[in-house]
């Protein structure tokens, strides 16, 4: 059998399975058609060597902010993330109910990758950080969020929300309340920005349901997921046996890296690994983007095939898409993401001053989106 390309001599990592092993991947249209392990050469019309490489399903970055245009903080999808092994994203809750077609009509219906999103439950969306999003309770627009959903079905995944005390003021936990009574009419899921919540952590997740997503889980600013003892809120397993999300979103400065160290301690790993990126963060030194983010939960101790499940399969199964997207599985969206681990001595410090040091960062080589290469290293 000859195919479009081969991708030969990687460490694949299948985040289904959990496993490394050399092996090679064929590509043929957009589709991954076989994953083969025997050392056999296959012919194909292209042959990309990863010898050396960690090879892994296109990564999916499950927070971020791409109204490009339409807010302050907004990125290109294609040009910021494709050259970081990433090529499947979701945007969220950049845009509301009121500017949501705009944020279609000019990114998402034009993206090479796979962009999904949330809506703001504020009806203009999150538009600037200068000031907090208008989330009155009456101001939400029900009736055109139900229109929404029903028109963009496969890409809208939820109605997202921020809950900080200076977001909300002195609505208190109003807002959240209004997310739950209008997910429930649409049938969807609420998405939650938890630093520094009006209430304590134990409180706030019972508002939570299954399916629904906490993000920010490792934030240290006010209320935290550890107790005053320093353990993990029993709430917080209480929660995940429910069904609850918990989604990182820590390469900017949502974070503390001894609420990271105790949760895994604990056992306790994130669903999903996401960066939050913004137009002020993307390729800058403490965030950069996913890649540096994934070496930051490696040099804590995470191992690598979790790692990259977080980012690839599970991440995948949040949004439904887990049968063509996030995996090695033949019959899958050809999308692949190469990497090489580069040996050095790097650091990441988070918002209280701690500092991690990292022995190595994965360093992207190669990016293929549906079959197609998209990005390769000069020297790849």
């Amino acid at each position: 059998m000859s195919v479009d390309k081969a991708i030969i001599n990687g460490t694949l990592i299948d985040p289904v399975k959990k496993t490394e092993r050399m092996g090679t991947i064929l590509l043929d249209g957009s589709q991954i058609v076989e994953v083969d392990y025997s050392g056999h050469i296959p012919a194909a019309k292209e042959i990309i060597d990863a010898d050396g490489c960690i090879v892994t399903p296109g990564l999916i970055d499950s927070h971020l902010h791409l109204f490009y245009g339409g807010t302050e903080n907004g990125m290109m999808p294609d040009v910021t993330l494709l050259p970081m092994g990433v090529t499947a994203a979701v945007d969220q809750g950049s845009a509301g109910s009121a500017t949501f077609q705009a944020f279609y009509d000019s990114i998402l219906s034009r993206s090479l990758m796979n962009v999904f999103a949330t809506v703001n439950l504020s009806t203009q969306g999150l538009i600037t950080s200068r000031y907090p999003e208008d989330l009155e309770p009456s101001h939400t627009d029900i009736s055109r969020l139900k229109d929404l959903f029903a028109k963009y079905p496969k890409i809208l995944k939820g109605i997202k929300l921020r809950i900080s005390q200076e977001v909300v003021g002195n609505l208190g936990m109003k807002p959240l309340e209004k997310a739950l009574e209008t997910a429930e009419a649409i049938g969807t899921r609420i998405v939650v920005h938890t630093t520094n919540p009006p209430i304590p952590v134990n409180q706030l997740l019972r508002y939570f349901r299954k399916d629904d997503i906490y993000t920010h889980v490792f934030a240290q600013r006010g209320y935290s997921i550890l107790t005053d003892a320093g353990k993990l809120e029993p709430a917080v397993y209480d929660a995940r046996k429910r069904g609850v999300i918990f989604d990182a979103a820590d390469a900017r400065v949502h974070y503390a890296f001894p609420v990271i160290r105790q949760a895994l301690r604990e056992g306790f790993l994130p669903d999903t690994i996401s960066t939050d990126l913004v137009q002020g963060s993307r390729f800058q030194p403490g965030a950069f983007g996913l890649p540096r983010l994934l070496s930051k939960y490696v040099a804590l101790g995470m191992p690598l095939a979790e790692v990259i499940c977080a980012v690839t399969y599970r991440a995948a199964q949040v949004l439904g898409e887990e049968k063509r997207l996030g995996t090695l599985n033949p019959g899958s969206e050809g999308d692949i993401a190469i990497f090489k681990w580069k040996k050095g001595e790097y650091q990441m410090q988070d918002r209280l001053g701690n500092l991690l040091k990292m022995p190595q960062l994965l360093v992207p080589q190669c990016t293929v989106l549906k079959g197609k290469v998209v990005y390769r290293q000069i020297d790849f």
